[in-house]
């Protein structure tokens, strides 16, 4: 039966709810048939990502492709969002246990942990996927981005050139398969070597991807409990589209309160009906990019604002602050590295990961700049303010990210070592929400008033363009502060309250691809389609 997409908070457990709203049993119908990882990251510290070329030479190639696709809808292999949300359930019962008994090994305490849950395994299938295994119009999503791929939209994004792109993602990829767990060695390990033997089997070429989760104490130091963080070092995932209820209520009482800024999402925030899947059949659109991070670079960058910053409070300073550094990159992405976010306050230390705050009182930008990545990605208010766009407009342009760092897992990489994010969102339209995203608030220097800049950390002007020729963005002399002098004018007068430094292009887009995140029903459907008569003729 269908759902209502429209509905909010979502609770599986609840067995009545308003009669406006989905019952519990078309709830549960539907993420029984629908893959894990879209309405919650599958939550795993380790993943391996598997790029698929199937060989679609003939009619018995397409045949055994599809048929290997369906065979992933099986309870063995796919993990359905009911059976993510149940294993949810259980890892918080087990910490719990844990918790309470001191007397725990860590070696119990791992052995119980993996218990809770099986090893995540998702799949979805690009546009040359539905394509090339003929798997009929009729039946493939029609966002016209994913119908077009990510190759064909490099202008648009100001990406790289295609020639550009690490060799893996010039490929034609038709599918990808994320398998997920805490346990690398004993549990991915083996079940990847078991996929990559059946498509070996059936003459599919694989290309792999390792991500990682870092996760580092208030220290810096490795630790399993710790706060999962990027290659530059700042808190990662803070913000999510939640769906739901007892994640909304989670954040509620855990971050900060929701009452200022409201994570909440309708279920068509990331959801579409899948036009191949059953009545209780809905997929996702997800974006795949490898960015690299140059840790380097941005560090210098976060050196150099930090010395202005410093020479904004004394003009004769030769070297900035730790302080200085830590507002300087805080500027940059909008959250100090413990995910304290700087229009809060000037120095780091919110417990939490607090994510109820609005731009409200900050409206110039004084306090967290607007060049700022969290504030370009997620404006909270700014263009209904600016521009008079409805609040829900701006929200419904979310993504939902579930990515996850690749490289060495530490925050001081080698020189030599190539690091970054294999960037992963989910959502409903690739072209209202990522492309929008990237394009139009990210990229455009313009965004929200003139000579803004790009974001700091993501943006990118297009790729014959050099650095030199970004706008320099502009950020406060003074933290929170109006109101500046220029003491070389007799008497002092008014002066500017930013000073121009440009930052940013750290981040290079090493290749990627569009997909369709289908439904278990589809996927089993993908191994009865039937090719016309004729078919191999006009291949």
């Amino acid at each position: 039966m269908a759902i209502d997409l429209k509905q909010t908070a979502i609770d599986p457990d609840l067995p009545t709810v308003p009669p406006t709203r989905n019952t519990q049993e078309a709830v549960r119908a539907a993420l029984g048939d629908m893959q894990g990882n879209i309405l919650r990251s599958h939550g795993r510290d380790h993943s391996r990502h598997l790029f698929i070329t199937f060989a679609t030479g003939s009619a018995d190639d397409r045949q055994k492709a599809r048929q290997w696709l369906a065979s992933l809808a099986r309870p063995q292999y796919i993990t359905s969002a009911l059976t993510q949300y149940e294993e949810a359930s259980s890892y918080r019962d087990t910490l719990r246990t844990i918790a309470g008994n001191g007397a725990i090994t860590p070696a119990d305490r791992t052995a119980m942990i993996l218990s809770a849950s099986s090893v995540f395994v998702g799949a979805m299938v690009s546009a040359a996927g539905y394509r090339d295994l003929r798997l009929g119009a009729d039946i493939t999503p029609d966002d016209p981005s994913f119908a077009a791929g990510a190759k064909s939209r490099v202008t648009v994004l100001n990406d790289p050139p295609v020639t550009a792109w690490e060799p893996t993602f010039q490929a034609t990829l038709h599918a990808l398969v994320i398998v997920a767990d805490d346990d690398p060695v004993k549990r991915i390990d083996p079940l990847v070597a078991e996929l990559k033997q059946q498509l070996a089997a059936i003459g599919a070429m694989v290309a792999e991807e390792t991500g990682t989760a870092m996760r580092f104490d208030d220290r810096g130091d490795p630790s399993p409990t710790g706060t999962v963080r990027e290659h530059f070092g700042f808190a990662d995932g803070v913000s999510q589209p939640l769906f739901f209820a007892r994640d909304i209520e989670r954040a509620r009482t855990g971050n900060g309160g929701i009452d200022r800024y409201d994570p909440s999402a309708p279920l068509d925030q990331v959801l579409v009906k899948d036009p191949a899947g059953g009545s209780d059949g809905y997929g996702s659109y997800f974006v795949y990019r490898k960015l690299e991070q140059d840790v380097p670079g941005f560090r210098g960058d976060e050196k150099a604002l930090g010395l202005e910053i410093a020479k904004q409070a004394d003009p004769k300073a030769q070297d900035p602050t730790d302080a200085d550094i830590a507002l300087a990159g805080a500027y940059m992405v909008g959250r100090f590295k413990d995910g304290t976010p700087v229009v809060e306050q000037q120095v780091p230390g919110l417990a939490s990961l607090p994510n109820n705050f609005t731009y409200d009182g900050d409206v110039d930008g004084v306090r967290c700049p607007l060049a700022a990545h969290v504030r370009k990605a997620n404006p909270r208010g700014d263009k209904q303010r600016q521009f008079g766009v409805p609040l829900t407009q701006e929200r419904a342009q979310r993504i939902a990210r579930r990515g996850i760092s690749f490289g060495p897992a530490t925050l001081d990489p080698a020189p030599t070592d190539t690091v970054g994010l294999l960037f992963l969102c989910a959502q409903s339209s690739i072209p209202d929400q990522f492309e929008f995203i990237q394009a139009l608030w990210a990229n455009y220097e313009d965004f929200l008033r003139p000579a803004t800049g790009l974001d700091a950390v993501i943006g990118r002007l297009p790729s014959a363009d050099s650095r030199d020729r970004a706008v320099e963005q502009p950020w406060p002399k003074a933290y929170g502060s109006h109101n500046q002098l220029d003491f070389s004018k007799v008497p002092p007068a008014p002066t500017d309250c930013f000073f121009p430094k440009r930052v940013g292009q750290w981040v290079t887009m090493r290749g990627g691809e569009y997909f369709f995140v289908p439904s278990l029903s589809a996927l089993t459907r993908f191994g009865t389609v039937v090719e016309p008569a004729g078919n191999e003729a006009r291949s």
